[in-house]
């Protein structure tokens, strides 16, 4: 079986189970080359329960040996697993950002740069720094986000889709943003490029495209640091994700002065009220040129989906989105 073949039956297992595949390659880092390990100390080694621990190994059954108190790795499992790469940590918690790889990102972008637009403050936009989007592209294949994923940008007026292209791994990768000056850049860097982004305009005050509804595995986001702006733009999010795969995922941005903390409140109700999970929250991971307000500066939120993940904007929006407004 081909690499790319032994990583979509984990890929699948991960969708269905909605243990992430960064997980559950986490499993196989510890399994390979060692001696059957209990279960009881494989379950506290990965912090997963034992429920979705035998999920994952019925739908993969072919890459373990049968025990019923011990784990431990067929011939096929190793062969295969072997192939697509053993992971650095089996701690995913222990993140772990390789500097070869963040220099490499930015050495791509920094040769785009002369094409990036100014930012147009009625959208909101402030640039986010080289070294913040090269990271958010290394977080996102560190955790398991990029490869084979469908991922869509709502919003890229810092051009993060195309450090994540670059891995050319992901299954396809799409660009929605109001901005054509934003979508033109991005499409010809990347047929110059061959990177194969789509790019689609939309403004998410209207419903997503027919063609963006119920597709993807990941979504990235930095929207209007309001509380409408929030909750319409998770809500395109979720419109716009497959909530068949229990593994989907969204990465967000929210940034806000530290005099006023309680403006995290809404934002807290709003991911609460959808329905998402939040996975991690990386304080202050995104640094930006301007934006003194906030201290050039906002978190990351990653949010998995759950069995109640759901819109709560539907249809056309007339609120006020922005704070330039």
């Amino acid at each position: 079986m081909s690499d790319k073949e032994t990583y979509q039956q984990l890929l699948n297992a991960s969708k269905e189970t909605g243990l992430p595949v960064k997980k559950i390659l986490d499993m196989f880092s510890i399994l390979v080359g060692s001696d059957p390990i209990e279960n009881n100390e494989l379950l506290k080694r990965l912090g997963v329960s034992r429920n979705v621990l035998n999920q994952v190994k019925e739908r993969l059954v072919k890459y373990f040996n049968p025990a019923s108190t011990l784990t431990s790795l067929s011939e096929a499992g190793m062969k295969d697993i072997k192939g697509i790469g053993e992971q650095e940590s089996p701690e995913e918690t222990l993140i772990k950002l390789d500097d070869q790889e963040l220099e490499e990102l930015k050495k791509i972008l920094d040769k785009h740069k002369s094409k990036h637009p100014s930012p147009e403050r009625k959208f909101d936009q402030f640039t986010a720094t080289t070294e913040t989007v090269a990271k958010r592209a290394a977080l996102m294949n560190f955790m398991g986000d990029v490869r084979g994923k469908r991922i869509l940008f709502l919003g890229d007026d810092d051009f993060t889709s195309l450090a994540v292209s670059s891995f050319g791994s992901a299954e396809n990768i799409q660009v929605l943003d109001i901005d054509k000056r934003i979508l033109d850049p991005i499409k010809t860097i990347s047929e110059e490029e061959k990177l194969e982004i789509i790019t689609t305009r939309s403004d998410f005050r209207e419903e997503l495209p027919h063609e963006c509804r119920r597709k993807f595995d990941v979504v990235f986001t930095d929207p209007p640091y309001t509380s409408d702006g929030v909750a319409l733009f998770l809500s395109r999010a979720i419109d716009s994700l497959d909530l068949q795969n229990q593994a989907a995922r969204i990465y967000f941005c929210y940034g806000n002065s530290d005099r006023a903390k309680e403006r995290f409140l809404p934002i807290y109700e709003t991911i609460y009220r959808s329905g998402l999970m939040i996975r991690w929250i990386f304080d202050k991971f995104n640094r930006y040129d301007g934006a003194e307000s906030i201290g050039s500066a906002s978190s990351l939120f990653v949010c998995d989906v759950t069995p109640k993940t759901k819109a709560l904007i539907s249809g056309s929006f007339n609120g006020e989105i922005y704070r330039a407004n």
